[in-house]
């Protein structure tokens, strides 16, 4: 969206203000939350340098179709709200709000995926502890990685999840355009969380494979 656009709110004058200090404030939070899984992907190759045999071995162990399931899920999301971001700005108000449910609802399924390879991976003991069921022990380091990152990226999207299901409401009660703003940062901040699904897919379930 190039134009200044949403409700005033103090302290600001003028939209176009507004706008900026929203757009600067969502790309500054997004950089944050970049070092953040920058630091932990550091770490893991790092770590994975160390102990080639036990993360590729703990690589197996990750379900390789519950992971390109969520994938899919994730990236059809995204098309989904880059949908009803543009539906907005050409004033397409029920196709906006349709994507916005849809992008909540493949959110949704990826959590309903996740929890099911969740189950599996406590029934195979996979949990770190000292009952792991892992032939090398590096192995356990291996899954400290990937029970800290998913659950992360899952607690990211769970707040995704809030944010859309705010802008569903403001669609249903006819007040999105004028927040047309919180479309934008919404739809950043979703991006980022795909993107993130991507590099930990990438790290945890195909290197090694």
């Amino acid at each position: 969206m190039s134009q200044a656009s949403g409700a005033l709110h103090e302290p600001f004058e003028s939209g176009v203000r507004q706008r900026e200090a929203t757009i600067f404030a969502i790309w500054t939070f997004l950089a944050s939350e970049l070092l953040l899984f920058g630091g932990m992907f550091f770490a893991f190759y790092i770590y994975r340098r160390a102990h080639p045999g036990g993360f590729d071995a703990g690589a197996h162990h990750t379900n390789l179709l519950f992971g390109a399931i969520n994938t899919a899920l994730l990236l059809t999301s995204s098309f989904a709200m880059s949908v009803a971001g543009r539906a907005l700005e050409v004033k397409r108000s029920a196709l906006a709000e349709l994507c916005i449910w849809i992008t909540l609802s493949l959110g949704v399924g990826f959590l309903g995926v996740k929890g099911l390879e969740y189950a599996q991976d406590l029934h195979e003991h996979l949990w770190p502890d000292i009952h792991f069921d892992g032939a090398d022990p590096s192995e356990r380091i291996f899954f400290g990685f990937y029970w800290t990152m998913t659950f992360i990226h899952s607690c990211h999207l769970i707040i995704g999840l809030g944010f859309l299901a705010r802008l569903g409401l403001m669609a249903r009660t006819r007040v999105l355009e004028a927040n047309s703003d919180s479309v934008e940062t919404t739809s950043l901040y979703w991006h980022l969380v795909d993107v993130i699904w991507i590099m930990v897919f990438t790290t945890l379930y195909l290197v090694g494979k």
